[in-house]
């Protein structure tokens, strides 16, 4: 109980999640440790959630509604504590992503971050971002990726130039067991990813996403240098963009040929 970080639940959604955590756990006596062990998780996990620097995941967040007779507080705050690690200019993005039906996206630069391990994740930010911020950005993308797990999944079609691939990203290791990931997520039934070859004649050098909703039309998101992605939401810019990923599709490789080019990457790192 010494040395205690003073947590303010009115910070964010995160701050209140840890702050309600620690009350309920220091109602029954026990240490983070204890809870770890208890819930099976790592005590590092219960501490980042208590001081708001992680939100947890929602079988967590159910976990802990179950001990603590809460209902579903815990889940229901979950998705509101995640988001507290994704960038405010990227909200929009996380949100159209998580109602989206279906989703083509193009990346030039970087595996997609639907695709991201925590670890490659956690190397991206570590270059752009304080210290004190990394972990916390990186629990709100992988909590993006809850929608993976969804028992009505998206359909997703990603293509990712072939620089993407072959970036080393923090080191040989990450990288490849990236790509390793990558090539598990390919045999999802909803999951489509095809590389653009460093030879195909189409040049776009920004990364873009086209969003599917039923019954509504269709919603983009270009991608820009810091702080400068935005919804496009114009039909006839919408449509640009369509013809776009249409040509960028017609010259990808098949997903065979995907495949091998990534287990290529992999061998040569």
């Amino acid at each position: 109980m010494v040395n205690r970080k003073d947590l303010d639940p009115t910070e964010s959604p995160a701050t209140l999640l840890g702050y309600k955590l620690r009350e309920y756990r220091d109602g029954e006596r026990i240490s983070q440790a204890q809870l770890a062990a208890a819930v099976n998780y790592s005590p590092d996990l219960i501490s980042k959630i208590e001081l708001g620097h992680q939100a947890p995941t929602p079988e967590l967040a159910a976990v802990f509604d179950k001990r603590y007779g809460t209902g579903d507080w815990f889940q229901r705050l979950q998705p509101l504590a995640a988001k507290a690690g994704i960038p405010v200019f990227f909200q929009p993005y996380a949100e159209l992503e998580a109602g989206a039906d279906e989703s083509r996206v193009y990346s030039p630069d970087l595996i997609s971050g639907i695709l991201q391990t925590e670890e490659y994740a956690r190397a991206i930010f570590e270059t752009s971002q304080p210290t004190e911020e990394v972990e916390k950005m990186t629990a709100g993308r992988m909590a993006r990726q809850t929608i993976l797990k969804r028992d009505n999944p998206p359909w997703l079609v990603i293509v990712l130039a072939e620089m993407a691939v072959r970036k080393v990203v923090g080191s040989s290791e990450i990288t490849k067991a990236q790509l390793s990931h990558v090539l598990a997520l390919m045999d999802e039934s909803n999951i489509i990813v095809r590389v653009m070859p460093h030879h195909a004649p189409v040049y776009p050098s920004t990364g873009f996403t086209l969003f599917s909703r039923d019954d509504k039309p269709d919603i983009a998101f270009i991608e820009g240098t810091e702080e400068n992605g935005h919804v496009v939401s114009v039909d006839s810019k919408v449509k640009q963009l369509r013809r776009t990923w249409d040509r960028i599709s017609n010259v990808a490789l098949i997903e065979t040929d995907s495949k091998a080019l990534i287990r290529e990457a992999m061998e040569d790192l």
